[in-house]
């Protein structure tokens, strides 16, 4: 993927003229810099914004070094039948045609909580139920590639969400007996869309090493991905002594995952439950921890003024 784009990459990439492009850029539609010589450079960030607010068709996105994208030769679906869509694509092995349909569904404007918890979901829930009802190897065997494609995915989309200098951080995982990597990877990414620096630090993360990474890096927010419990009342315990700790320091604790309603929890003020990438995103608009990226470009032309 490009850093920066030339008015003529993205007129070529969106199917306008290079003077259209000039003159968005000249009365601030499109953000740019210029260079020593006076040539104007719009950043990727900015282009996806763009791109992203007024839903323009990216008619060639290999110019914007976008070829997971190119792969699926502009035949987007759209509606109800996405989810199935991706299925078709992660049980085939279809990696290249997987990741270009996530990150075309962000540029075409879902956001990453919505593509998460739609397409997504359902693609990994046909994965998985396939998986548990199949009695031959082939089933396991799809179900662990589709997921190491969705992995890759995320991970790409994650490129496409600009990052900002100074924003709040946010730590979190998968605790010790949870080797899920998909749903803390998830929520990471729906932090990210917010204006949060996430750190994810994955499955099997000792709650003592969470707690000390958000202390080391002066965390906003921590927050954890239950998706498999493997001693419960363990579990629980340890928990209980987290919500504490994290209570001490006024941060705001968040559990999500398939298993975070069942974990009978403390009903304290900093600690939120859900289990849906909808929920911590209402979360943290509603703590205003962050910001999207209108939001942050609303912000940074109002500095500017």
């Amino acid at each position: 993927m490009k850093d920066v784009l030339s008015p003529k990459e993205f007129a070529q990439a969106i199917g306008v003229s290079e003077s259209s492009i000039k003159r968005w850029v000249d009365s601030g539609t499109i953000p740019a810099s210029k260079t020593a010589g006076g040539h104007r450079r719009i950043a990727m960030s900015e282009a996806v914004r763009f791109l992203r607010e007024t839903k323009t068709p990216l008619l060639h996105p290999d110019i914007l070094g976008l070829p997971d994208v190119s792969a699926l030769g502009g035949d987007l679906p759209i509606g109800e039948d996405v989810g199935d869509t991706l299925f078709d694509f992660l049980q085939g092995g279809r990696a290249e045609h997987a990741r270009g349909l996530i990150q075309s569904l962000y540029l075409n404007g879902r956001s990453i909580a919505q593509i998460i918890d739609g397409p997504v979901q359902t693609a990994m829930a046909r994965l998985g139920k396939l998986w548990l009802e199949s009695k031959e190897p082939a089933g396991v065997f799809q179900e662990h590639r589709a997921t190491d494609i969705a992995i890759q995915a995320l991970t790409r989309l994650r490129l496409l969400i600009p990052s900002r200098e100074g924003s709040p951080v946010a730590v979190g995982g998968a605790p010790s007996g949870d080797p899920y990597l998909l749903p803390s990877l998830a929520a990471a990414a729906v932090l990210e869309s917010r204006g949060l620096n996430a750190v994810n630090l994955g499955p099997e993360t000792p709650l003592e090493s969470l707690q000390l990474a958000a202390e080391s890096m002066d965390a906003s927010l921590v927050w954890l991905s239950v998706t498999s419990i493997e001693d419960r009342k363990k579990l629980q315990g340890q928990l209980v002594e987290l919500v504490e700790r994290i209570g001490d320091k006024g941060l705001p604790l968040v559990i999500g995952g398939q298993k975070a309603d069942q974990l009978g929890l403390p009903d304290v003020p900093h600690l939120h439950v859900g289990t849906t990438m909808g929920e911590l995103e209402a979360l943290v608009k509603g703590l205003r921890l962050g910001a999207t990226e209108a939001e942050a470009q609303s912000q940074a032309q109002a500095d500017v003024a």
